[in-house]
């Protein structure tokens, strides 16, 4: 996706708080949905919710910090997905959590509320930082850490609100045990835009596959390499979007 469509929408009164090609890819992806009842959390400025109540979506907007939400005739409440949703078991078709598990401090939580609300059959769509990309895992080697350090005097300046941060950067193998302990299965995982001078590392990406390849079927599942060494991820931007589907008969009990 190039530069200019990630731009697409900086004109516009209300700004996606996320990269805008994060939001573009998602909207373009529930354009090919039919509508129903959708829980758009954290919501951000709502632009998001704004583009989905367009095309004929019933959304409820939820957002730790709602005196930031800026769409008048939408109506954003107080959620904490550390804690709770305050919905009905079952309640929504969809669920949209947008650059947000990152920011919690017990995203288990957030999934297992997330998934307690999704009625079963219903998709849950959630964007986060790829962590698991070639260009993270060396900078990992090189500094020792995913994501930018965490600073005393940035907290005090949010007003001590750890939300405002990064305090959970979740790896692809995490991310995907904590979808299957709350019975979400991944259907799709999408990338918002390409990064494409990450190509230039792509025969360290060969040689990790050939290493992959040429190691036992045991070894390959227990390092988890069907998804850590897919070029959807290895090879993915700074951003992925997984389309998960709640499961029709639970796997684990709730």
């Amino acid at each position: 996706m190039s530069a200019k469509r990630d731009r697409e929408y900086e004109h516009q009164a209300i700004q996606p708080k996320a990269r805008h090609s994060i939001h573009k890819t998602i909207l373009e992806w529930f354009s090919s949905q039919h509508p129903g009842f959708l829980l758009d959390a954290p919501a951000g400025f709502g632009h998001l919710g704004m583009k989905l109540k367009e095309m004929g979506y019933t959304v409820t907007s939820g957002e730790i910090n709602p005196e930031i939400f800026a769409v008048d005739d939408l109506e954003c409440i107080y959620t904490d997905l550390n804690r709770e949703i305050r919905a009905p078991d079952n309640s929504f078709d969809y669920i949209c959590c947008v650059d947000g598990l990152e920011h919690m401090t017990d995203p288990y939580q957030a999934v297992k509320e997330f998934s307690r609300v999704l009625k079963p059959g219903g998709y849950g769509i959630f964007s986060i930082p790829n962590y698991s990309n070639i260009e993270k895992r060396i900078k990992f080697l090189l500094y020792g850490h995913l994501t930018k350090p965490p600073r005393l005097d940035l907290y005090l300046e949010s007003g001590c609100n750890l939300f405002e941060f990064h305090n959970t950067p979740l790896t692809i193998t995490q991310l995907d045990f904590i979808f299957a302990i709350n019975n979400l299965e991944v259907a799709d995982i999408k990338r918002n835009a390409p990064k494409l001078k990450q190509n230039i590392l792509y025969p360290l990406v060969w040689m990790l596959k050939l290493v992959s390849r040429l190691s036992s079927e045991k070894s390959r599942k227990k390092h988890r390499t069907d998804l850590t060494l897919d070029d959807r991820v290895v090879m993915g931007g700074n951003n992925l979007i997984f389309v998960t589907r709640k499961r029709e008969t639970p796997l684990v009990p709730a």
